[in-house]
């Protein structure tokens, strides 16, 4: 598979099947209703992105964000409270941050990274100062049973690899996408591996206050991270 056989496109009411079947194959214990898609996409379509592989139409991809008001001492600690029920009617559209509701990638498939971009793209765009986002930690659960004494904000904000990166895969994963942890959030939601514990992480937008916003935000979708990275300073 080539960047040449995947298209990256807003979500539309005709996907909410596909996006369904999408969220229980990989999400198949908290996977999102037809519902909650559907609400999402009619909510803020400008918002929802999937990622379709050309070669037999099937959707490989999804994303989802909203806008909120938060600042990060004030978020509520579980993903359903965060999101209204995962149906996102709390969207603030004049809310200062954008906040990933869900990024949901086929086994097989290397496209979390374009998705997200798309994603930037809606940040910049509208000129929002950054996004938030609640990442799960997966390997807390395995690390706790070896390492029964390590709290889990140690865990978070202490514990790295030789190369510097969170000892977690998925805080990795967002680390090397520039976003840095900011709390735990206990009850985050029922996931056995993350002891039901969140992370809410955050990266800044680097065009924060920067004139014609939806310009630097077409620039993203072109170019991508390293667009974002030449200016994050």
């Amino acid at each position: 598979m080539s960047v040449s056989d995947i298209e990256i496109r807003n979500a539309r009411s005709a996907d909410v099947d596909a996006i369904r079947q999408l969220e229980e194959r990989v999400w198949p214990n908290f996977s999102a209703s037809k519902e909650m898609i559907a609400s999402r996409i009619a909510v803020f379509p400008e918002g929802s992105f999937i990622a379709v592989d050309k070669r037999n139409n099937a959707v490989v991809g999804y994303l989802c964000t909203m806008f909120l008001g938060y600042e990060s001492s004030e978020f509520p600690h579980q993903w359903k409270e965060i999101t209204g029920n995962g149906l996102i009617q709390n969207h603030d559209p004049s809310g200062k941050y954008v906040y990933g509701v869900t990024l949901t990638v086929d086994s097989g498939y290397v496209v979390g990274m374009q998705l997200q971009v798309y994603g930037w793209s809606v940040i910049v765009g509208h000129g929002r100062r950054g996004c938030f986002l609640g990442a799960r930690i997966p390997d807390f659960a395995a690390y706790k049973k070896k390492y029964p004494d390590v709290s889990v904000e140690d865990y978070v904000f202490q514990k790295k690899r030789k190369n510097g990166n969170p000892v977690d895969r998925e805080l990795a994963y967002y680390f090397r996408a520039g976003f840095a942890p900011v709390k735990v959030l206990k009850d985050y939601e029922p996931d056995p591996e993350s002891l039901d514990y969140g992370v809410l992480v955050y990266s800044k937008n680097p065009f924060y206050h920067w004139p014609f916003p939806s310009l630097w935000g077409w620039l993203i979708k072109k170019i991508g991270f390293k667009l974002l990275k030449m200016f994050d300073t």
